[in-house]
């Protein structure tokens, strides 16, 4: 089954920030599918890591209202941490909502 989180993030112009959105836990196999954003600035870049490791850097101008979700196929194991975010170079602070859908199962 198909779930789905989301958050909040404030960014000011010319920052990175980045939010803890789901972690790998023991006994559950969790898989992130999809990833969206829900603005779709050529000014800004989404961006997914996976602890160390960047998955995602994109334009955010690359998803758009008619395709809004980027596909994915990232495993979370044990003591994994999936972190969203978005670089801002709009020119002023900006806030944006990033949604995750992922699978679980034990």
């Amino acid at each position: 089954m198909l779930k789905w989180k989301r958050t909040s993030i404030l960014a000011a112009d010319g920052a990175e920030e980045l939010d803890p959105i789901l972690a790998g836990m023991s006994g559950k196999n969790r898989v992130i599918k999809y990833i969206a954003i829900d603005n779709h600035l050529a000014t800004q870049r989404l961006r997914v890591y996976r602890d160390a490791d960047q998955f995602v850097d994109i334009p955010c101008d690359v998803l758009t209202d008619y395709a809004p979700f980027l596909p994915m196929d990232l495993p979370l194991s044990e003591g994994s941490i999936c972190n969203v975010g978005f670089y801002n170079l709009a020119g002023v602070s900006s806030t944006r909502v990033i949604s995750i859908g992922y699978e679980e199962a034990d």
